[in-house]
């Protein structure tokens, strides 16, 4: 991840998507569980965020824009540190001015600097006299508490928290795994794949066989796109999940607790880097990879011209009732040697906080924290995670809910608003905070389900699709985390969410240079002409590293991790 830090301003990123809300009336939030009162004032007002997950820079447009203005009052002015060109030059002038925003989520580390700095607020009582961020007590004290002389005081609320357990893991879909089009996959033999050459043979067959989508736009079977780069890149780090570790800045840490630098010769960065120069060689890389960014590589996903996804989340741009009827959704394709690194349900937080700016006073304080409580809210977290209601999804007599067709092609078709909503394309409009203080696994308290749609009983009635059925009948398994389960394929560790120290400036220094080779180098070892120069690349950049310390950062950083694997090891026995 990309670490943002007062003192050098070097700034580091990730990731991700999602929806939010619509304004209701006094009934409506009665029904929906407690909600945030009326602003104090109705005079209208901007509330600059400052947001290091947002995938989006500006003011929120549509229905989201809408339902801020109704129920608010307000616009939000979105800042983007990843999208902004030069991030580091964004938060040094930002920073220095003292005000970095209204509302701030940043990374961990980087919130403590900003504590540090005085750029964010004490915010004790309010979270107390906030009813839907309270019902995450325990979380937002563990939090708070971990924070260098924070002293009781409370600065964050942690974002994607749950109301589960740090020890369960509640989805049918893992985060990372290959997935491939149904249809395409059958129509090759759907071959029993042992390993990454035979997850590539399958590959190339269906990109021989599928050169174009059936618009006749060029499809390839990889496509990548650099801009959730950070330390290293971010396409790497997440496949080799499929191998059983995680990428913690500069090191592997696996299943079992086992650390190694993320540039370990036998390491699963440098063997996923070989399994994309592996698919260079054969034709398989969109040309286009080391230059796109992220809404190109959606429209791509959205019109079936790439043919590999590995997030779970990617099906959404794609996936349906419809085509999973047809046998053309993306689903879980297992490898026999791949064991995948799954972490918890993120009972503690992903990682990142949601902070009140220090420079917020008076009135727009007021609305800034009720409109932080409302996206706590039952009512906020629905319009957060499912959208808005009579459009994305209705309520079925039993109170739970079911997409409506709009609502099953909300992120692939964007399909039209009305204008009573807001008019524009629902996914144009949707939410542009890209993070959420409860995850979407969490439990509603109105139905009694996760707020995730795929876990609604009307929706895992409505997956029994061809694709389903098929699939479930050929790996005997009724989804992929039972499969993987049965299989003995999947490592689940807690999830914890650990308070690290900041950065030393030596630290930082080093960090940023290596992370510059890193990404670099990693980038020319796809695309190398050959072997020889693929091991080249990855030798020389080994070399460059130590010259700029990168042993003493992996020292360092295996001193940072050991907290995350004592904090696991703790989690594990508070569960026994």
């Amino acid at each position: 991840m990309k670490k943002t830090t007062v003192i050098v301003f070097v700034l580091m990123l990730t990731i991700f998507s999602g929806a939010l809300f619509l304004g209701c009336s006094k009934q409506e939030a009665s029904e929906s569980g407690s909600a945030s009162a009326a602003p104090v004032s109705n005079a209208p007002m901007t509330i600059v965020l400052y947001d290091v997950a947002a995938n989006y820079q500006g003011n929120q447009p549509g229905w989201f824009g809408k339902v801020l203005k109704d129920k608010f009052n307000i616009e939000l002015n979105v800042i983007a540190p990843q999208i902004a060109g030069d991030g580091k030059a964004l938060f040094q002038t930002r920073a220095a001015a003292g005000d970095l925003g209204d509302i701030v989520i940043l990374d961990n580390a980087d919130f403590l600097d900003c504590i540090a700095a005085g750029l964010v607020q004490d915010i004790s009582k309010d979270v107390e006299q906030s009813p839907n961020v309270m019902v995450f007590n325990e979380q937002i004290k563990k939090y708070n508490a971990d924070i260098p002389g924070a002293g009781g005081k409370i600065y964050g609320i942690p974002t994607q928290m749950t109301n589960t357990s740090p020890t369960a893991y509640s989805l049918r879909l893992i985060y990372s795994s290959p997935q491939l089009p149904w249809d395409y996959f059958t129509e090759i033999g759907a071959p029993r794949l042992r390993n990454l050459n035979d997850l590539l043979d399958a590959l190339e067959k269906i990109q021989k066989a599928h050169p174009t989508n059936a618009a006749g736009d060029k499809a390839y079977a990889i496509s990548l796109w650099p801009d959730w780069d950070g330390t290293s890149i971010e396409t790497a780090n997440q496949t080799l999940k499929w191998y059983g570790a995680e990428v913690r800045n500069s090191v592997l840490l696996d299943t079992k607790n086992n650390m190694k630098p993320l540039t370990d010769d036998a390491g699963e960065y440098r063997k996923m880097l070989r399994f994309f120069f592996d698919a260079t060689q054969r034709g398989l890389v969109d040309p286009d990879s080391g230059t796109q960014n992220w809404d190109q590589m959606v429209i791509k996903m959205q019109n079936k011209r790439v043919y590999l996804h590995w997030y779970e989340w990617q099906r959404g741009f794609w996936n349906s009732p419809t085509h999973g009827n047809a046998r053309e959704n993306y689903i879980a394709i297992p490898v026999d040697d791949m064991y995948f690194f799954q972490d918890g349900d993120f009972y503690y937080g992903d990682g990142r906080v949601l902070g009140v700016g220090s420079k917020v006073t008076g009135a727009k304080r007021e609305r800034v924290l009720q409109f932080i409580d409302w996206l706590a809210s039952p009512e906020g977290l629905e319009y957060c995670h499912n959208g808005i209601k009579g459009f994305n999804y209705t309520v079925l007599p039993d109170g739970t809910f079911e997409r409506t067709p709009e609502g099953e092609v909300s992120f692939s078709a964007n399909p039209p608003v009305p204008a009573e909503w807001g008019g524009g394309g629902w996914n144009d409009g949707n939410q542009k905070i890209n993070t959420y203080v409860a995850h979407v696994i969490s439990i509603d308290p109105n139905t009694k389900y996760p707020y995730e749609y795929s876990l609604w009983p009307a929706e895992i009635e409505k997956a029994k699709t061809t694709t389903n059925r098929e699939w479930e009948a050929m790996y005997g398994a009724q989804d992929p985390v039972d499969y993987f389960t049965k299989n003995n394929q999947l490592g689940i560790v807690p999830s914890v969410n650990v308070m690290v120290s900041p950065e030393p400036t030596d630290i930082q220094l080093i960090r940023s240079q290596c992370a510059t080779i890193v990404k670099d180098t990693s980038w020319k070892m796809i695309f190398a002409a050959n072997e020889a120069e693929f091991n080249k690349l990855w030798a020389d950049m080994k070399t460059q590293l130590t010259g700029f310390g990168w042993d003493k950062l992996v020292e360092y950083d295996r001193e940072q991790v050991q907290a995350v694997v004592d904090a696991r090891n703790e989690a594990l026995a508070r569960a026994r």
